[in-house]
């Protein structure tokens, strides 16, 4: 495969355009991906099996694809995966006290991946970042974290080239990827205490907005919409969830993203027969169902766990494997 700069930048671009719902179940002993696509083509569409050599993964992580990688991590150790190359790694172990979390950020500028990583319970522990390369290793940053990741809620996302999540201290920590430097956003008003809410992030316009299935029963759903980070400014879209086969219910429904078209992806948590996937356009309030009834994809009983807006990658982890240390 090519892999000179201008072929992988070009082959970006042309990725960038045509994103993809990357879907994962655990078999017995590993782990088998396949990307489906946002608008399938009329005729007999065939999912492309990804792999089947990862190990088994835990679905009850929240794990994001970030520009083509995926991270995976347990409370001491972190791997990422690029499902395009067939590649996956385990970082050297970072000097940070356990237990551990780690974001995976994105630059589009300097297109550089980096690994933040932090102690859940050491506040005083400066982060540790690592950036995705030949000859790299785990470096501490000068800037220590203001607040730790709210562990339980496990809430953040990479926007941008900013890696937000959700702090202890009810704030939204912004990491910017490029500059290295943490900011502090003050979370908008809710109608409740956000430990009491069952709210994440999602990118819309191109912004960090923060979502609550505030009242799932009747399908209502509130998104506030970062306006200006620097003063803390938010505006609120309330919205109700247009009824889908006789029923708006959230309930037993996860948002799981959103498309590089602001469509909300919702897909069920629970149910037994083909995938499916709800898309819902929250400015023109539309929405559509998507079922991914394909030859050989077969039944899934449990199928909470998607990455929305997946793109291919040429992002070699073949020299993290040889000189990571």
């Amino acid at each position: 495969m090519t892999t000179t700069p201008s072929f992988i930048k070009s082959f970006s671009v042309h990725s960038s355009a045509r994103p993809s719902l990357l879907f994962f179940k655990n078999e017995e002993e590993n782990c088998v991906f396949y990307s489906l696509p946002h608008h399938p083509p009329a005729e007999k569409y065939l999912p492309k099996e990804e792999t089947g050599l990862l190990p088994r993964i835990k679905t009850n992580a929240n794990y994001q694809s970030i520009h083509g990688l995926i991270p995976f991590r347990s409370s001491k150790s972190v791997m990422i995966w690029n499902p395009t190359l067939k590649q996956h790694v385990t970082l050297p172990e970072p000097k940070v006290s356990k237990p551990l979390i780690s974001l995976l950020g994105y630059d589009p500028i300097g297109d550089e991946y980096k690994v933040l990583c932090m102690s859940l319970w050491n506040k005083r522990e400066n982060p540790q970042i690592f950036t995705l390369g030949p000859r790299e290793s785990w470096r501490t940053l000068i800037q220590g974290s203001p607040s730790r990741v709210k562990f339980y809620k496990g809430v953040w996302r990479c926007i941008n080239g900013v890696v937000y999540y959700l702090a202890v201290d009810n704030t939204i920590v912004s990491f910017d990827v490029r500059s290295e430097k943490f900011g502090v956003i003050q979370i908008p008003e809710l109608p409740c205490r956000i430990e009491r809410l069952l709210c994440g992030f999602v990118r819309h316009r191109g912004r960090l907005a923060l979502f609550s299935n505030f009242s799932s029963f009747s399908g209502q759903i509130s998104l506030w919409i970062l306006e200006d980070a620097e003063k803390h400014e938010w505006s609120l879209k309330d919205s109700y969830l247009p009824y889908v086969n006789g029923s708006n219910t959230l309930s037993f429904f996860a948002l799981n993203g959103e498309t590089i078209d602001d469509e909300l992806i919702y897909l069920p948590m629970f149910a037994v027969g083909p995938l499916y996937a709800i898309y819902y356009d929250l400015e023109r309030n539309r929405v559509r169902k998507v079922e991914y009834e394909y030859e050989g994809f077969g039944d899934i009983e449990f199928r909470s766990h998607c990455f929305p807006n997946h793109i291919e990658s040429l992002m070699s982890l073949n020299d993290l494997l040889l000189t990571a240390a």
